[in-house]
């Protein structure tokens, strides 16, 4: 009998084990009511265990009864009849008062394995004595040794398997920290995790710390799906804030002063305790509430809860519990210090689209009114560096303006010269761009510009793009007045073509940006900038005059075509050396 009974239990739950046990004991002594005690040996939880013969005698309504009954005797108790029996009567019947006619006999054995007390199963004869034998005695300490050793392996059993399930579910909710940037996915899965692994009825994660006023519930798991209070609604926002401050709830008080786990097995033996709560568990019988620690502070706490039953919690559901707490603590400082990283990410995203707005504007509004497109596009963009601050360079200087533009602009209408103005302006700006020179400034029909500045040239080279821009302007000119003479604007006789005369000077010069905190334009200012601009007013109609620097960097074929001559500039010694160049190419 005894190798029958190990091997049907062999492998299953201790609460399935230890109610068979009870249910073949009770079956093979034919007794009226059989009762199996068990104590962990690492909590010291009790549970009871009760099978009845007959219904007429006991119902489950008799089950504090049987509580009160069961017996932790450390040895062999036999007694025959309750009534007759003086040690019975001095030590336990007590305990029988309320049921006094029900219960005649009773054989309690304890069960033992290694010497430990595991668990103590008492047989009760009802309504009429029962006269315990020897055999029976023997088979009950036989089948004792056997059921506490079943016992013994259920406990084992069911350390491993809570083990192994705190390791399925660590696993399970480190790989959706790992695996996750988003806080509340992180907080979803914890309580869910937790919750469905201990069977509880709801779990909550909640953030808060001793210095806050409330409570503020970040993750939730209710095992009732009916129940769940769906997110960014009135009734969520409100269950998610507790209803009393953490200062006046001596279960967070508790929790802060020890910093363990606060075990609430039975809220109904508590009454005081079972309003401090949120909303959604207002009707909790049991509670475990596990703090939240990093750095040794308090970060908030994880609450299981049963609903309508009482519950013992085990030392390994509270273990678990607090290894899942110190997963939460490291999830949300991490999603803490990831809010604040995406938050500073932001900014600065918010500041480098500022930055660009502004190159852009720069590019746009200020750099491609005296650049060429591409340098101005290689400065906003970080290619080109340009020090835009007053300093001394060595540059060539180009002037350039309309013959008799004073004369034009009294004989034409001020729209048709607005138009005329602009649209000689572009085609002298374009000729400049060409050559990658600098617009400096437009004065009236007057326009001036720089070649070595910003961008640094070697000096030839600069000389030679200001000559070459200059018959460009003079081969954009041809297209003006043919559009001009077109539209009957140069009458014959009264208005004649548009003609440009030029001027070009080399020499250093302090060029940048010059202005107040209004207003600032870039140029240059210097000696050179006078001497070309003087060269320009007395240059003949479709010519260049060019100074003797400039004259310098020609090629010797390109010297040939230019005539010198020694004029008198205002301002400059007398004798100036400059050198006339025909814009049209012979």
């Amino acid at each position: 009998m005894p190798k029958v009974l190990w091997e049907q239990f062999n492998n299953l739950s201790h609460k399935t084990v230890c109610q068979n046990i009870v249910d073949t004991i009770g079956r093979v002594f034919s007794v009226d009511l059989a009762i199996l005690l068990t104590i962990n040996p690492l909590n010291q939880e009790r549970q009871h265990f009760i099978t009845y013969k007959s219904a007429e005698i006991f119902s489950s309504k008799d089950y504090e009864f049987f509580k009160q009954i069961a017996l932790d005797t450390e040895s062999v108790l036999v007694v025959n009849d309750i009534n007759t029996d003086r040690q019975w009567q001095e030590k336990y019947q007590s305990n029988f008062t309320h049921h006094q006619g029900k219960v005649c006999s009773v054989l309690a054995v304890p069960l033992t394995c290694q010497h430990n007390f595991q668990a103590y199963i008492s047989l009760y004869s009802c309504q009429k004595p029962r006269i315990w034998q020897q055999e029976d005695v023997g088979l009950a300490m036989m089948m004792a040794a056997q059921a506490g050793l079943a016992i013994s392996q259920t406990y084992a059993y069911e350390d491993m398997k809570a083990l192994a399930q705190r390791e399925v579910t660590l696993n399970r909710i480190t790989a959706v920290i790992r695996s996750s940037l988003e806080p509340q996915a992180i907080y979803n899965a914890i309580v869910t995790e937790l919750g469905t692994t201990l069977e509880v009825d709801g779990c909550s994660l909640s953030l808060w710390t001793k210095n806050d006023r409330y409570m503020l519930c970040v993750g939730l798991y209710k095992s009732d799906e009916s129940l769940i209070i769906p997110q960014e609604t009135k009734n969520w926002q409100r269950s998610t804030i507790s209803l009393v401050p953490i200062a006046d709830n001596p279960l967070l008080q508790r929790l802060i002063k020890d910093r363990e786990p606060v075990c609430l097995s039975d809220l109904q033996q508590e009454q005081d305790l079972a309003r401090f709560d949120l909303p959604w568990r207002s009707q909790s019988r049991a509670l475990l509430i596990v703090p939240l620690i990093f750095d040794g502070e308090i970060m908030g706490s994880i609450t299981l809860r049963e609903t309508n039953n009482s519950r013992h919690w085990r030392s390994s559901e509270i273990e678990l519990a607090k290894a899942v707490a110190s997963q939460a603590a490291i999830a949300v400082n991490q999603s803490r210090l990831y809010e604040t990283s995406r938050r500073q990410a932001i900014q600065l995203q918010v500041s480098e689209n500022k930055v660009k707005e502004l190159n852009n504007y720069l590019t746009e509004s200020i750099l491609k009114r005296f650049l060429p497109e591409v340098i101005a596009n290689q400065a906003a963009t970080g290619m080109l560096t340009l020090d835009l601050s007053p300093e001394p360079h060595l540059i060539t200087v180009l002037f350039c303006d309309l013959v008799g533009f004073t004369k034009l602009s009294s004989q034409l209408e001020v729209d048709i010269l607005s138009e005329l103005l602009n649209e000689y302006l572009e085609a002298m700006t374009q000729a400049i761009f060409d050559h990658s020179g600098t617009v400096d400034k437009f004065v009236g029909d007057g326009v001036m510009a720089l070649f070595g500045a910003p961008e640094e040239l070697p000096l030839c080279q600069q000389a030679r793009r200001a000559i070459a821009t200059a018959k460009t302007m003079q081969h954009y000119l041809l297209p003006i007045n043919r559009k001009w003479r077109a539209k009957g604007v140069w009458q014959a006789g009264e208005i004649a073509d548009l003609q440009l005369r030029c001027g070009i000077h080399q020499g250093r010069a302090v060029v940048g940006m010059f202005g107040g905190k209004q207003r600032k334009d870039y140029t240059a200012i210097g000696k050179v900038v006078n001497i070309a601009a003087r060269l320009q007013q007395i240059a003949s109609p479709n010519s260049i005059l060019l100074s003797e620097t400039v004259f310098n960097c020609l090629e010797k074929a390109d010297r040939k075509e230019t005539k010198a001559q020694y004029v008198k500039l205002k301002g400059i010694k007398p004798d100036f050396c400059c050198y006339s160049l025909s814009m049209v190419d012979s």
